[in-house]
């Protein structure tokens, strides 16, 4: 098998299969490019490059870089003057056009699972991925997601959820040429309404829920629905969908052919008898008199609707049920979710909720698990800067309602001051909450309040390892953070 080497371009793309892509003609003089990229500084020469509007700049304000840095041709929303230009009605789309005509198009050679929600898309994707790497081979599987993507026995850190195009397009071609049939691949809101996935061939997609998220760029819930929903209008093969969330039911009764999981009673895969074990969880999921137990390591109701949902799509794409079984009693921990740090008397957790309602998922699991133990439960959290701000309150009234004791701190502040953000955080603390903006400093504090059997929960950042301030991004990996302090302290 070969290696996961995103090589570079060694091909040219030429006049007439640039112009089927853009669906446009080219100015005369242009009879082929040799690559295509959105960031001038990435220019090389005889590269096309794509004038694409971001949240601050505009693209073609960049042109004249692209040009002397060796581009060939620009392709813009409007005429540049004085370059060869080629104007395109949504440059973002070229973007995705072209960067999968260089590619060869390769989501058409595999199988291609889609896999989108707010909460639960990284273990719904892990846990989809553990089982068809386990039917199918690790070889001939690959797995895109907000923690990392993996192929061929390497791992990568990934920059943010869903790729831009041309990123995208060239780890599935790395995929496919390294012998890939099959690749799960998380899908963001922003990676369907930033069209990083415009043009792509999906074999099956899942939605996990929806809740209050992403609000600065969709506006609304209902826009962020919409763009969370054009995946399954992608989609030909399976589409499945969580029963046991409105949004989820709402896209099953828009979306011809969408089946549901969940423990609803009309759920097409139905989950039954969930009990903790001596491993984790166990549920019986039942389908067209089926029925199907299975054992997970992972803790919690959200984590059985995780794995409930990726064990649906393996089984409605024909992978066998005991498979399904033994793959997922034998998944690995996820990254960031909660992520167990060991090394102290008492249970530290790392995850990366960061809205209210994925904070409110991961305390009640800590609070089940510190009752257990007969301890109580720590919480280190803060919310994101430039960001929909109406959630920071929120976030603070379920940190102090669910957790003994609460620590605010600085997630990624981006530009915002941290200062603002925490205060706007604790305006919905209900009871006493500590407020330390330095997140190690945080984290330190709160391993010094935990006491044995207690349950430390550090929320936010979960697999990231870079923290964004307004003074410049610095390296910062939570759980590696907690292991150096448990450490210390020996």
């Amino acid at each position: 098998m070969a290696g996961f080497r995103l090589a570079k371009l060694r091909a040219v793309l030429d006049r007439i299969h640039i112009e089927e892509s853009l669906e446009t003609p080219l100015p005369p003089g242009i009879e082929a490019v040799s690559g295509v990229t959105h960031d001038s500084r990435s220019v090389e020469p005889g590269f096309a490059f794509v004038a694409v509007s971001g949240f601050k700049k505009d693209g073609v304000e960049f042109a004249a870089q692209a040009i002397e840095n060796g581009a060939s041709l620009v392709v813009a929303e409007r005429k540049v003057e004085g370059v060869p230009c080629v104007v395109v009605e949504d440059a973002r789309e070229a973007l995705a056009r072209l960067a999968a005509a260089f590619h060869g198009r390769p989501s058409e050679a595999m199988e291609v699972y889609g896999v989108t929600g707010t909460n639960g898309k990284t273990t719904t994707s892990y846990a989809l991925y553990s089982i068809l790497s386990f039917a199918f081979g690790e070889g001939a599987c690959g797995l895109m997601t907000t923690a990392e993507t993996v192929f061929g026995g390497e791992r990568r850190d990934s920059v943010r959820t869903t790729p831009e195009a041309t990123d995208v397009q060239a780890v599935l071609a790395a995929m496919r040429d390294g012998g890939a049939s099959r690749v799960v691949m998380e899908v963001s809101s922003h990676g369907v309404e930033l069209k990083r996935v415009f043009g792509m061939k999906f074999a099956a997609a899942l939605f996990t829920n929806l809740t209050r998220d992403h609000l600065d760029l969709h506006g609304s819930m209902e826009e962020y629905f919409r763009a969370k929903r054009e995946l399954f209008l992608w989609t030909d093969g399976p589409k499945l969908a969580n029963a046991d969330d409105e949004w989820g039911r709402g896209l099953a009764s828009e979306v011809e052919g969408v089946v549901t999981f969940g423990i609803a009673d009309d759920a097409d895969f139905r989950v039954e008898d969930v009990r903790a074990s001596g491993r984790g969880t166990r549920f019986v999921l039942r389908s067209d008199g089926e029925a199907f137990e299975f054992e997970t390591p992972l803790l919690g109701s959200y984590n059985v609707s995780n794995v409930a949902g990726a064990a649906s799509l393996a089984l409605s794409v024909g992978v066998d049920g005991g498979d399904v079984a033994r793959a997922v009693a034998e998944m690995p921990q996820v990254p960031g979710r909660f992520e167990r740090v060991g090394g102290a008397d008492f249970e530290v957790i790392v995850d990366y909720a960061h809205t209210d309602v994925g904070l409110a998922a991961v305390l009640e699991v800590a609070r089940g698990v510190a009752e257990i133990r007969g301890g109580r439960v720590v919480c280190v959290f803060g919310a994101a800067g430039e960001r929909d701000g109406a959630k920071r309150p929120l976030m603070g009234k379920v940190a102090t309602e669910m957790a003994d004791e609460s620590i605010i701190t600085t997630d990624d502040a981006y530009g915002e001051s941290p200062e603002k953000i925490a205060e706007e955080v604790a305006a919905g603390a209900n009871g006493k909450v500590e407020t330390i903006l330095d997140r190690r400093e945080a984290i330190r504090f709160a391993l010094g309040r935990a006491k044995p059997r207690d349950v430390v929960v550090v929320a936010g950042k979960g697999h990231e390892r870079i923290q964004h301030l307004p003074e410049g991004d610095v390296p910062f990996h939570d759980a590696s953070v907690v292991a150096e302090i448990i450490e210390e302290g020996k």
